[in-house]
């Protein structure tokens, strides 16, 4: 008799606890949770901008708003891909600096006349010492 496989479309499989939480990913543990914490914020501000934009669709429709209205809003197609953008505007201004690249030393004193006398490799050059 051949062994009976689950239906995909209603078998999950069992939860295996791991260890990612302990893990660090990025230089340090305080620098783990800055970028966690600032994750999960913007996940909030998120939330709550599209509650939010909810709520004034709903006025705009139909003149009042409920806590049952929004929870059973669907929106149209052409409104979710117009609110599909501005998240993606929003994850793209909060986040996108954290891809930045420095190359100047915290410490550097940064000279800002219009002319140079030294390159750019010289004055940091100045605060590494080899």
């Amino acid at each position: 008799m051949a062994a009976a496989y689950p239906d995909p479309k209603t078998y999950a499989t069992d939860f295996f606890k791991s260890d990612t939480d302990r893990g660090v990913l990025l230089k340090d543990l305080t620098t783990d949770n800055v970028v966690t914490a600032l994750i999960q914020l913007g996940a909030e501000v998120w939330g709550y901008r599209r509650r939010m934009m909810i709520v004034e669709q709903l006025l705009e429709d139909k003149g009042k708003v409920t806590k049952e209205l929004i929870e059973q809003y669907v929106p149209s197609t052409a409104l979710m891909r117009d609110w599909e953008e501005e998240r993606d505007a929003f994850v793209q201004r909060i986040y996108d600096v954290l891809a930045r690249q420095g190359d100047v030393p915290v410490n550097a004193k940064m000279d800002y006349r219009e002319e140079k006398t030294e390159t750019d490799e010289e004055v940091i050059d100045q605060f590494y010492y080899y």
